[in-house]
């Protein structure tokens, strides 16, 4: 019987499909090839649990026995993981219930997230938060970790817990599985690795290309806002080493000079169903602008204590606190009317441009690379947290071109921003394509819904 239904088929496969099938007699299966086995996981592959050692002993860390945790899990297209981020000692293995696993065991996240997963590089144990699957005679690992890596949402369903899910040894042991010959297992795994392999070439392709284009645009924005749209313009030494020659008539300013009020931090009241003041997360400040609408939160607060950090169109919202170096200071404009008493988060300071500078000009400044060192250079951390006052950005120095030079370049900024935009819209498109085609090959491929038997090289 031919199945042209299951959840796993690719529409327009160029691959053809297994002679017979029959019902699997799982739900989120369907149907697979008629020789194939469904069977519970147990069946074929043995569930090691982990554990941890004290934390508070020093000697049984940092030793040379790899221990793994969720965190290591599912960074690398490869699926093979070849070390972790803490290690154990000997000492430390005996201290606690956990095992040692071969080269080739399958580790797997139970605890939420459910579902990650890597195969075994070197021999290695666990933390509680992941269970170990080790092969028998009837399971090929690297068949089993690419067969699992499209269960994730019928593994979580099975999870239980208040505090967090977790997937217990028995509700995984339980969980049914198609299992082909092991020959057959082999000859998918080989498909598999050596078409993901194309499709991986191609996506580190378009993600060279969104640098290149997020650079170029940096550069644009950076050469127009320090040096004009004039080629031909002289110039002259700005005195200041980072920023060199601006053009002759242009000013240098501090940026107190050019504000029309003291830079403001937020305020953060609680968010609940119940709060009737409209605010938003720190998300919504992206691509030198700021993104109320899609971001909208409601806090509790009275109106009056809420109204000295109202926004309006125009401000200049800059994230003074991030664990990144490079986010700290990256500044967005409320370039739509916000909700009506809208109020912004404690992590970012307003600033209010007076009328000698345009507010679309002044965050080109904020955002550029050349500007970016003062910025950096005025950033301080603490508890791994960088932040930025609002009295070092009274401080910074910016390139001050006359009104109507600073409109004309905001206009070219925003023609190019826009071409730039579409671009990278245009290559994540095809990223989101690429990751999608390798999903449902990869889906298609183990649960048998196209034959790759004759495609294995």
């Amino acid at each position: 019987m031919k199945n042209s239904n299951s959840p796993f088929s690719i529409p327009h496969s160029p691959f053809s499909r297994y002679p017979q099938y029959k019902d699997s007699g799982v739900d989120w299966l369907g149907q697979v090839p008629a020789h194939w086995d469904v069977c519970a996981l147990k069946r074929h592959l043995s569930i090691v649990g982990g554990s941890t050692p004290k934390s508070e002993d020093e000697s049984l860390w940092d030793g040379d026995i790899l221990w793994a945790t969720p965190a290591d899990l599912g960074k690398d297209t490869s699926l093979f993981l070849h070390s972790t981020q803490r290690t154990i000692t000997e000492r430390g293995l005996a201290s606690c219930n956990t095992t040692v696993v071969p080269t080739g065991t399958v580790i797997l996240s139970t605890r939420a997230p459910i579902g990650s997963l890597a195969i075994a590089g070197r021999p290695m144990c666990t933390n509680q938060g992941c269970k170990s699957l080790v092969s028998s005679e009837g399971a090929v690992g690297i068949y089993i970790a690419r067969l699992l890596s499209v269960c994730t949402a019928e593994l979580t369903i099975r999870g239980k817990g208040t505090t967090f899910l977790e997937l217990s040894a028995d509700e995984l042991g339980a969980f049914r599985l198609p299992f082909p010959p092991l020959a057959e297992q082999r000859e998918i795994a080989g498909f598999l690795d050596r078409e993901t392999g194309k499709i991986d070439a191609l996506v580190a392709e378009q993600e060279r290309l969104l640098e290149l284009l997020k650079e170029k645009r940096q550069a644009v924005i950076s050469h127009a806002v320090t040096r004009g749209l004039n080629p031909n313009a002289p110039l002259k030494p700005s005195g200041l080493d980072w920023l060199g020659d601006v053009p002759a008539h242009w000013e240098v300013k501090k940026t107190s000079y050019l504000l029309s009020e003291p830079p403001k931090n937020g305020v953060s009241p609680e968010v609940s169903a119940a709060g009737t003041t409209p605010t938003f997360s720190i998300a919504a400040v992206r691509g030198g602008t700021v993104d109320i609408r899609n971001h909208l939160k409601f806090a509790a607060i009275e109106l009056v204590a809420a109204q000295p950090y109202f926004v309006r169109k125009g401000d200049i919202l800059v994230l003074r606190g991030n664990g990144s170096k490079d986010l700290v200071g990256t500044a967005g404009i409320v370039s739509e009317e916000p909700p009506e008493h809208c109020i912004y988060p404690d992590i970012l300071i307003r600033i209010r441009p007076n009328e000698l500078i345009l507010a679309s000009f002044l965050i080109g400044c904020l955002n550029s690379s050349v500007l970016r060192p003062q910025i950096e250079t005025a950033a301080q951390t603490a508890a791994g947290i960088w932040k930025i006052s609002g009295e070092a950005l009274r401080s910074l120095r910016l390139p001050l071109p006359p009104l109507s030079e600073q409109r004309a370049i905001v206009a070219h900024l925003d023609a190019a921003t826009a071409q730039f935009d579409a671009l990278t819209a245009a290559v994540e498109r095809a990223l989101a394509l690429l990751q999608e085609r390798r999903t449902a090959l990869i889906s298609a491929a183990v649960t048998g819904q196209i034959d790759v038997r004759s495609a294995v090289a």
